[in-house]
């Protein structure tokens, strides 16, 4: 098995042996396509995520939709997985060295390879979602759950002499993944300010949190899918209760600004001694639509830190500019395509190339969304089904 299919089925058999209902991201099907905009663009059936004021924003056709979808995603912004498979390429080939000279040979080149893994980090994610939105006469609201598990794996205790190389004690490859759950209930209500529509929204929502750890040498770990269950590799960090709001106004018929504060409780937690911070953020959204075209862009106000406790993730941080669009075909087939970009600081130069996405979406009698992103050592992608009338 590939390594990139090992991690990703750490992630995947984690997250289902712990939630097989859901699991929180912060994206969903139709918003991924669109480059990861939603505060301004969100439906009744995905405002619960991306903004609760949203939920007054449906079709005048739909009072009630159901959704559900699961996504993962791989960053490998630094290329690590590469180096890790090159580490074992070496390997098989020291393995098969017909004499001494060829043997150095690999050795010599599995050591060049640990000396540039320092500092690398991936990023594997899993996301599953459910929501239930019902629009009344004078508000709407919706009951969602999600999971999220969102991990990152670096290489620890690197070997400084050719006679570690081997020993595995050294070369740890160390995941840590955090699993966080939510179930919240979403409430809207929009209001005639100066002849404009404004709606607002709050979410209470009840957050719980595990976490998990995997540590072993690269040179043995292609075999050790199952390090997650041990006993000792996973424990509960808590349950809290916490908050999002969210704003939006209608600046004309065709001109939306939508403003998503999630987490306005924020919590810290202490993971062996060191600290994971589950923090306020907040992204502002801005959209022009018409029946056939929607054109939008957010931007996280706040720089937001993983949800990792070591501080050796730093370098996965995020504050991203995000802009997408999505052509409307008679409400019978929807288009999207997006970008977006991460300008946190302190994060690597393959943190910052461009993610490119794109997804279409089918109304069948239901819905059907798929979506799939894409930049140089990393991708992703979502799909969800669910139906309105």
């Amino acid at each position: 098995m590939k390594l990139t299919s090992k991690i990703l089925s750490v992630v995947l058999l984690s997250v289902i042996s712990h939630t097989a209902a859901a699991i929180p991201f912060t994206f969903e099907g139709r918003s991924l396509g669109m480059g990861g905009v939603s505060v301004a663009t969100a439906d009744l059936a995905t405002a619960a995520w991306a903004n609760p004021a949203m939920l007054t924003n449906q079709r005048p056709s739909d009072d009630f939709s159901l959704l559900i979808g699961v996504g993962a995603m791989l960053r490998d912004d630094d290329d690590l997985i590469t180096d890790i498979e090159d580490f074992q390429d070496a390997d098989d080939r020291r393995k098969a060295a017909s004499d001494l000279a060829e043997e150095l040979d690999a050795l010599l080149d599995m050591q060049a390879i640990i000396r540039r893994l320092d500092g690398k980090v991936i990023a594997p994610e899993a996301s599953g979602v459910a929501a239930m939105g019902i629009a009344f006469d004078s508000f709407a609201m919706a009951v969602s759950i999600r999971g999220d598990i969102i991990a990152g794996g670096t290489v620890e205790n690197t070997s400084k002499n050719i006679g570690d190389v081997l020993n595995e004690d050294f070369n740890i490859l160390n995941i840590e993944g955090v699993l966080a759950t939510e179930i919240g209930v979403s409430f809207a209500k929009d209001f005639q300010i100066y002849n404009r529509k404004v709606s607002i929204g709050i979410k209470p929502k009840v957050v719980d949190l595990q976490v998990f750890t995997a540590r072993e040498s690269i040179v043995t770990v292609s075999t050790g899918v199952d390090l997650i269950n041990k006993e000792d590799a996973q424990f509960h960090l808590g349950t809290f209760t916490t908050v999002d709001l969210g704003f939006a106004v209608d600046m004309s018929d065709s001109f939306r600004l939508g403003l998503s504060i999630r987490n306005l409780i924020h919590e810290k937690f202490d993971v062996k001694g060191q600290t994971l911070n589950f923090d306020t953020e907040a992204v502002i959204g801005i959209a022009y639509y018409n029946r056939f075209l929607t054109i939008s862009m957010d931007y996280d106000l706040i720089e937001n830190e993983p949800l990792l406790a070591n501080p050796t993730f730093d370098g996965l941080n995020t504050q991203y500019i995000a802009i997408g669009a999505e052509f409307n075909a008679f409400d019978v087939v929807q288009l999207r395509i997006g970008a977006n970009r991460n300008t946190a600081s302190g994060i690597s130069n393959g943190a910052k190339d461009t993610t490119l996405t794109a997804g279409i979406g089918f109304w069948l009698g239901f819905n059907l969304d798929i979506a799939a992103t894409y930049r140089d050592n990393s991708i992703g992608g979502f799909v969800q089904t669910g139906f309105r009338f």
